[in-house]
């Protein structure tokens, strides 16, 4: 739960109205006695799922825009679902009153518009070699020894939990590395 926000997080029952005494009379009798069980899964990487430039859609500057080719794999949907089963024998014990789940089915596709805790991640991978990586373990460009990238975009796959510690940690990593390493001495910190 986030704390017991009552505008911001009221779990209510299907079939509440959305305003009036009757949403009043629920959220009162609701606040307090309603959670959420969620699950997280990682999702690994795929040849198909990438990032690449727009060749149709450009910015103001007419520069192309981002463009994400993705979609959920059967190996997604079946941790989900395996998932599933695991949260409904938790809930089954508890007995509530009123029970809603979301979980992606067979079929599902990509959706950005329902909040999923979705992290996504990728696009300027980490790696130990620059024919697959963008980035050495300092998080500069193999390419281009002075552009430094920091954040999700060196992950190649999402590893199922929120990223922002791991993230902090690697911006860290590379900060003491610039400032120890890059500034005295300009150049490639890893030599390929």
């Amino acid at each position: 739960m986030t704390n017991g926000q009552p505008i911001r997080n009221m779990p209510l029952p299907s079939g509440t109205p959305s305003w009036g005494s009757s949403w009043k009379k629920a959220v009162k009798d609701n606040y307090g006695h309603a959670m959420t069980i969620g699950s997280h899964g990682s999702n690994m990487s795929y040849r198909d799922c990438y990032l690449s430039l727009d060749p149709t859609y450009k910015d103001k500057h007419g520069l192309p825009l981002l463009c994400m080719t993705f979609n959920w794999k059967e190996n997604d949907i079946r941790m989900t679902q395996f998932m599933k089963k695991q949260i409904e024998s938790v809930v089954d014990v508890m007995k509530p009153d009123h029970v809603d789940y979301h979980f992606k089915n067979y079929g599902a596709e990509y959706d950005v518009r329902p909040y999923q805790t979705t992290h996504n991640v990728g696009g300027a991978i980490m790696g130990i070699d620059p024919k697959t990586s963008a980035l050495n373990k300092y998080l500069q460009s193999w390419d281009v020894h002075n552009v430094f990238v920091m954040g999700a975009s060196a992950f190649p796959q999402n590893i199922q939990y929120n990223p922002t510690g791991l993230v902090g940690a690697l911006t860290y990593w590379s900060a003491k590395a610039i400032r120890e390493k890059y500034l005295p001495n300009p150049g490639p910190l890893v030599h390929a």
